[in-house]
């Protein structure tokens, strides 16, 4: 809008108690032209229409205009967005009274600026909560110029009154607009709201109707303007001066003529050239025309269908670009089909179903092979598509655009091979993922002293048993070679022949034989023998089948129990050994014996005559104990008797002689 008009209720807005920061003020509908130049005053019937779920800004319907001198005069009725205190009289000076308004109800008001002023205060008038009639009701608003000052009116009643030092409006043209103010989007959704009856004043003080209106789609001054403005205004029906600005209505070239006297021709389109309306000479020919697609963005498209027609000379039929006759008010509907671009891809082979597709109809999409073969060792297998179906093919709605992708994934050909034996675990594995490779029956028996067995894998594991994650593709072969047996005869260290239930070889149990690769350097970590594991270590390798010989560090221990005159003591004694069992025996002539011990340890504890003795030996130590008994004591006692009578015969003789 040109000039002042723009500020329209930005100010009333700014004043409100719970108005957010102001960014859009979106205006629309209709403008006079220049025989409305130069008038004393405007007016114009409004319906009442209120938003009930207003959230953002505040919304107004009201006729204005810019004054030759550049005051601002306007009036109408406003919806606010919150419930609260709102000044009801304002002017250059202060705010002298407020009333508590509902959110969502209409309230008249009128508002002015002085001349040339941007301060952004409110100045004007605000009705009590409601003041703007129910639904449906219409109110004529209008401002005029009598007696040095400027009258606003509802319905014929005074109810404010400004000095605004000019009394014309100069080069200004009256309007009648629909404003969304203060807001900070364009979602609001405005009912659309009828206006009639759009007048001016001439400097006579006489009111004459518009007699051209035009359309007005824009801004107020100092709004933001980086969203388009969503609102329209057009005619209704045929009626001269009687139109409606709201959501959902056309949206003309600024300046589109809404009225004149001839015959309407009326475009309802979704799309295209959008909704219009226009007057044209009676019986002249005009041209109506669509493109036969409008695209809404990348992946959305309307299709011209047709256009069914209405009035004398109208056209129904697909030409998307036709001439019609003006014979009588015509209205033209354009049918549109709403498309939307479905794409569908794949990383690997062929996929089917992209292309554009009629809103809501099903759309079939597929891979063309769900396995593609990179080469013998590396394919790609289909798992899912990014909708989450598991199947290559599929179905959908077109509700909306979509892309959907089929995923692959990534697989190795793990081949173990062997010319012995069963193999298990070959096959395809997905990148990442654990493969187990095994081999049985991995032996074949060539004589009793011979055989062929599993000897490593190619990649140098020995075990038969491979685990590994696979990042790659595998090959691997079973090797295998001669093995030979080997028979053991174990001994103790005197020499004699042991006879262990079980021999160790680098860890693992056998027999009295095992069959070994040549050449090969083994180690014999032990023996079980006797209920317990003796370990040693015996390096041993064979060329052939061979007698191994495996020294054992078995031990003989001996125990001799004596008194103090070396007599044996046939003491009974109980012996823990090394492997946890233990054994009671009576020494027979003062000895016990304990053969092939288990690196030779033994516990001992021997008791004769009360009286108890411990000893312990280890790798083949004798054990001797003497045990001083009652009967010891007794001979030592007489001993040392016999000695002290000794004694003093002897000193009794010596004595006589002297």
């Amino acid at each position: 809008m040109r000039g002042r008009d723009a500020f329209a209720i930005i100010i009333l807005a700014s004043v409100l108690i719970y108005s957010a920061n102001a960014q859009y003020w979106f205006q629309f509908g209709a403008t006079g032209d220049q025989v409305t130049y130069h008038n004393t005053g405007a007016a114009v019937t409004i319906q009442t229409v209120t938003q009930p779920y207003l959230e953002n800004g505040s919304m107004g319907f009201w006729t204005g205009e810019n004054l030759a001198n550049g005051a601002f005069i306007q009036v109408g009725y406003v919806i606010e967005n919150q419930s609260g205190n709102y000044p009801s009289y304002c002017n250059q000076y202060n705010c002298t009274s407020t009333d508590y308004l509902n959110k969502g109800n209409a309230e008249w008001f009128y508002e002015y600026f002085l001349p040339n002023s941007n301060s952004g205060t409110f100045m004007g008038a605000l009705g009590p909560d409601g003041s703007a009639g129910p639904d449906g009701k219409l109110n004529r608003y209008s401002f005029y110029y009598s007696n040095g000052m400027w009258h606003f009116l509802l319905n014929g009643n005074q109810i404010g009154t400004v000095d605004l030092g000019t009394g014309s409006s100069g080069n200004n043209a009256p309007v009648a607009f629909g404003e969304m103010a203060n807001s900070t989007d364009a979602n609001t959704r405005i009912m659309p709201v009828t206006f009639s009856n759009f007048s001016f004043y001439n400097p006579a003080g006489e009111i004459y109707p518009v007699p051209h209106g035009y359309s007005y789609i824009g801004y107020g001054v100092g709004s933001d303007k980086a969203l388009q403005n969503p609102y329209g205004v057009s005619e209704v029906g045929s009626r001269i001066n009687y139109f409606e600005a709201g959501s959902g209505l056309p949206q003309p070239n600024n300046g589109y003529q809404l009225w004149n006297f001839g015959y309407y021709l009326k475009i309802i389109s979704a799309y295209g050239a959008k909704n219009s309306t226009a007057q044209f000479q009676a019986y002249s020919s005009q041209q109506i025309s669509e493109p036969k697609y409008v695209y809404l963005g990348n992946a959305t498209r309307a299709v011209f269908e047709g256009w069914s027609g209405t009035g004398a000379g109208s056209y129904s039929g697909p030409d998307n670009s036709t001439v019609i006759p003006i014979s009588s008010n015509i209205t033209e509907n354009a049918e549109w089909q709403l498309q939307y671009l479905v794409n569908v891809s794949s990383s690997y082979g062929a996929a089917t179903g992209t292309g554009w597709y009629d809103k809501g109809s099903l759309v079939d999409y597929a891979v063309d092979n769900a396995t593609y073969y990179y080469n013998n060792a590396i394919r790609y297998v289909f798992q899912n598509w990014s909708n989450g179906n598991k199947n290559p093919s599929g179905s959908a709605y077109a509700n909306y655009p979509f892309n959907i992708g089929a995923t692959f994934i990534k697989e190795y050909y793990v081949n173990a091979s062997s010319e012995y034996g069963n193999i298990s675990g070959s096959g395809w594995y997905a990148y990442g993922t654990n493969a187990t490779v095994s081999l049985s029956n991995y032996t074949v028996r060539r004589s009793n002293f011979s055989q062929t067995s599993f000897y490593a894998w190619s990649n140098g594991s020995s075990t038969p048993y491979l685990n590994f994650i696979v990042t790659r593709p595998v090959a691997i072969n079973a090797v295998f070679k001669k093995q030979y047996l080997a028979s053991f005869e174990t001994a103790d260290e005197y020499g004699n022949k042991i006879f262990p239930s079980k021999i160790y070889i680098n860890g693992n149990g056998y027999a009295k034989s095992a069959f070994l690769f040549p050449d090969q350097t083994y180690n014999i970590t032990g023996v079980y023998y006797d209920n317990m594991k003796i370990a040693i270590s015996q390096p041993i390798s064979i060329a052939r089948n061979s007698t191994v010989f495996v020294n054992l560090p078995l031990y003989n221990v001996n125990a001799t129990f004596t008194d103090l005159f070396g007599n044996p003591i046939n003491a009974t004694v109980h012996a823990t050994f090394a492997n946890g069992t233990s054994e009671s025996m009576q020494a027979n002539d003062g000895r016990v014996s304990f053969t092939d011990l288990p690196y030779g340890r033994v516990n001992l504890s021997a008791t004769y005559d009360g009286i108890t003795e411990y000893a312990s030996a280890s790798n083949g130590a004798q054990i001797r104990r003497i045990f001083v008994s009652i009967y010891d004591i007794e001979v030592l006692m007489a001993i040392v008797a016999i000695s002290f009578i000794i004694y003093f015969i002897s000193r009794s003789r010596l004595h006589r002689s002297t």
